[in-house]
C-alpha cells in the first residue's frame, strides 16, 4: 500500500503521519538511509526550508534489499515493485536495467510545478524520459497543481498521495557521497553500507 511508505516519508522529514509504526524497523532504518528529500526552488533559513515549489523523495532501491525482503517482508509494495524491476521478463526492462541501479521519486508540487524528468541529476547523470520504469500511463510529468489543491478537487479521497515514478540509472558505487540535483537545487547523499 502506497499510503505506508509514503507516511514513513513524511514522517522522517517532520511532516504529518500516521501509520508509519505499520512498517517494520528494520525497513524503517533501511529506507531512511536510502533517502533523501529536496525542496525545489525553496530558501534555507537554518535549516527550515521555505518558500519551495515542490518536493522530492530520492528512495534508492538497490539489489541488497532483496535479502532484507527475504528476511522481513513487512514492506510496503512501493519497494516490492521497485524490487521487482530486477527481475522483470520484459526485455525492454531487463535491457534497461543492465549494470542500473533502481530509484523511487517521489514528488508532489507545493506550487504549480512544471516537473521535468531531465531536471533531475544523479551522481552526475541526468535522467530522460527513456530511463522511466513507471509505465506512461501512470507517469505525472509538466505542470502539476499542489497537494492541497488536489485534495480540495478529489474531496471524497482523503489521503492524496505523491506522485511516483521508478527510474533507471547507472549503478551507484560501493560507497562515498552522490550529489542529487533537481535543477540548481543540489543535496548530497551519502551511500549507505550494503
Amino acid at each position: 500500500m502506497i499510503v505506508l511508505f509514503l507516511v514513513f516519508c513524511l514522517t522522517l522529514f517532520s511532516v504529518k503521519a500516521a501509520d508509519a509504526e505499520d512498517m517494520s524497523n528494520n525497513w524503517r532504518n533501511l529506507l531512511e538511509k536510502r533517502s533523501s528529500l529536496i525542496f525545489t526552488e525553496s530558501i534555507d533559513l537554518g535549516g527550515l526550508r521555505i518558500g519551495g515549489r515542490g518536493k522530492i523523495m530520492f528512495v534508492w532501491i538497490d539489489r541488497s534489499l532483496i535479502g532484507a525482503f527475504e528476511k522481513d517482508k513487512d514492506v510496503d509494495d512501493t519497494i516490492v515493485n521497485g524490487l521487482d524491476y530486477y527481475y522483470s521478463n520484459k526485455k525492454e526492462v531487463s535491457r534497461l536495467l543492465k549494470n542500473r541501479d533502481v530509484f523511487l521519486l517521489s514528488y508532489h508540487a507545493i506550487k504549480r510545478w512544471d516537473f521535468k524528468i531531465e531536471e533531475i541529476v544523479i551522481n552526475g547523470y541526468r535522467l530522460t524520459i527513456d530511463d522511466i520504469l513507471t509505465p506512461p500511463h501512470h507517469r505525472f510529468l509538466g505542470e502539476i497543481v499542489p497537494l492541497k489543491m488536489r485534495e480540495r478537487i478529489a474531496e471524497e479521497d482523503e489521503d492524496m498521495d505523491d506522485y511516483l515514478l521508478y527510474v533507471a540509472v547507472p549503478s551507484m558505487p560501493r560507497s562515498g557521497k552522490v550529489k542529487l540535483s533537481y535543477g540548481d537545487d543540489t543535496i548530497e547523499w551519502e551511500i549507505p553500507r550494503r
